[in-house]
């Protein structure tokens, strides 16, 4: 396997992770039976969020791992929240224009060439 795919999939774990656990952590908010099994959930996944972060960040840097997961973390969660909680009306334009500055940042520290000092 290549290893920018390598690199490709462990991003797109540590983000999935991290979905999932907001999710969950969303849904558990919103429920009025905190001691639930969501809240099992949360304790059992809420490392597996930190330990894939750990994953890409010997692959690529702490700081191309944290503006590459936490981009895509940001868009999908905004995205979670417009798809499956139905949040369209919580955001304004700016939020939205926001948003896609985010897309286009994710893609400039993506495809811009390094400079090696």
């Amino acid at each position: 396997m290549s290893e920018k795919i390598e690199i490709l999939l462990y991003v797109c774990g540590a983000v999935a992770i991290a979905l999932l656990a907001n999710y969950l952590a969303a849904t558990w908010a919103s429920k009025d039976n905190k001691w639930s099994l969501l809240l099992l959930a949360i304790v059992v996944i809420s490392p597996l969020v930190f330990i894939t972060f750990g994953l890409v960040t010997t692959r690529i840097g702490v700081a191309l791992a944290s503006g590459t997961i936490d981009s895509l973390l940001t868009i999908t969660t905004v995205l979670l929240g417009l798809l499956t909680f139905g949040e369209w009306n919580k955001l304004s334009l700016y939020q939205y224009i926001g948003l896609l500055l985010v897309l286009v940042g994710l893609l400039v520290v993506q495809f811009a060439p390094s400079i090696k000092v």
